[in-house]
């Protein structure tokens, strides 16, 4: 089973990780087009992207392998951050997914979001749409713990990965996720009531 999770960091630390990153752009886009998985949070996502232009107006380069660019607005003590919670479709199936999002980066032409926003901001401020999904890939600014905090996504990635691999319809053993489920329950209750 292959999945790769990539996260990010502040300006400098992109800048270093676009440059390597870049080196690898072929093979990237390889095992994208062969179905590996990745779930890219943040910084990552917008690696993946055309270009991030920084506060100071200097463009990192993307890795070019989606159509969609992030600006970070220039009043550095603006950022979408809090929480959010975005209604999502896996598979046919639309569920709610819990995050908290931090960046001042404002992502623009996302073709295919992740999600629609039910609270909080999402790819820009006061975005209807969040991240971006594609096949194997999901972009988000949802950050954690993203996968505790939605089970149900945990279980999508965990089955594509095995499907993936064995080449077969998986049915994956149910494992309790009752107290998750409660303290979702009491998140969204809160969230969505203030919405």
């Amino acid at each position: 089973m292959i999945l790769f999770l990539l996260v990010g960091g502040a300006d400098n630390e992109q800048n270093i990780l676009s440059s390597d990153l870049i080196k690898y752009k072929d093979n990237i886009k390889e095992a994208i087009q062969n179905g590996v998985f990745f779930l890219l949070i943040c910084g990552a996502y917008q690696l993946f992207g055309k270009y991030y232009k920084d506060v100071d107006g200097n463009i990192i380069t993307g890795l070019d392998i989606f159509d969609y660019y992030t600006e970070a607005i220039s009043d550095r003590q603006s950022r979408c951050i809090g929480n959010i919670v975005i209604e999502s479709n896996l598979n046919g199936v639309q569920t709610k997914i819990i995050g908290f999002e931090n960046h001042g980066g404002q992502t623009f032409g996302v073709s295919n979001s992740f999600g629609k926003v039910l609270f909080g901001n999402g790819n820009k401020f006061g975005d209807s749409e969040e991240g971006f999904f594609q096949n194997n890939v999901i972009g988000t600014y949802l950050h954690g713990p993203l996968l505790s905090k939605n089970p149900i996504l945990a279980d999508f990635i965990i089955k594509y990965c095995f499907e993936r691999k064995y080449n077969e319809t998986v049915d994956l053993v149910p494992l309790d996720d009752e107290f998750e489920n409660l303290c979702r329950e009491q998140l969204l209750d809160r969230f969505l009531s203030n919405s």
